[in-house]
């Protein structure tokens, strides 16, 4: 399972690697809304090729992000009730194929 939380490089707030500060193009703002948040969530999901992996998104109160310190950078995997993995920045690289391995693994959450 995913939990999908705050734009992490909003083109309005943080606009790192968007046409703002000319980078590839990511033009998405930060979210407003849930729905807005919800539908960033599922961009993401196809982006990665992880269509069908269980994702929930965290609410506008950002709970989930400040309990784990989630923003900018972060990915928990959460499965039976626990973290069982957490993907951030290694040498100045966000490696996301261990992530995506444990994602997709045979028996995976």
């Amino acid at each position: 399972m995913l939990v999908y939380i705050a734009e992490a490089h909003a083109a309005d707030e943080w606009p790192i690697n968007s046409t703002r500060c000319a980078g590839p193009g990511n033009t998405l703002l930060a979210h407003t809304t849930l729905a807005e948040r919800t539908q960033a969530a599922a961009r993401m999901l196809k982006a990665l090729r992880l269509e069908g992996v269980p994702l929930l998104c965290d609410g506008m109160d950002d709970a989930f992000l400040r309990s784990y310190a989630a923003w900018p950078i972060r990915m928990y995997g959460v499965a039976h009730g626990r973290v069982e993995i957490v993907a951030e920045p290694r040498h100045a690289r966000f490696e996301l194929s261990p992530f995506c391995d444990w994602l997709l693994a045979p028996g995976a959450p």
